[in-house]
């Protein structure tokens, strides 16, 4: 991770069950323009968009909790300092992200 080029601290923003990453899309803008690096990690096997998803529905059935749950927890641990951590339904109840990832 390369050194940030602000105080302001990281964001995550884990988006909901059957969501992609682009129901974020406008809050990243607002964000980034007040200086915040964002992050909107996607679901595994979601990073294809979402007419691709409607048209292969086996990504979102084959899905699990805990292999969601590693993979965020993967992003947030790489960055390089904690970071504030937002979430829509599922996403904001990620319960396998340790509490100390959920306050800088």
């Amino acid at each position: 991770m390369s050194e940030p080029t602000t105080n302001a601290l990281p964001i995550v923003l884990i988006h909901g069950l059957w969501m992609t990453a682009r129901s974020w899309d406008r809050w990243v803008e607002h964000y980034r323009a007040k200086g915040h690096e964002v992050f909107v990690p996607t679901y595994p096997g979601f990073e294809i968009e979402v007419e691709a998803l409607r048209e292969n529905p086996e990504v979102i059935a084959e899905a699990s909790v805990p292999a969601t749950l590693d993979h965020l927890s993967e992003v947030v641990e790489s960055l390089d300092r904690p970071p504030i951590i937002m979430g829509h339904s599922f996403g904001g109840t990620s319960p396998g992200l340790p509490p100390e990832m959920w306050t800088p």
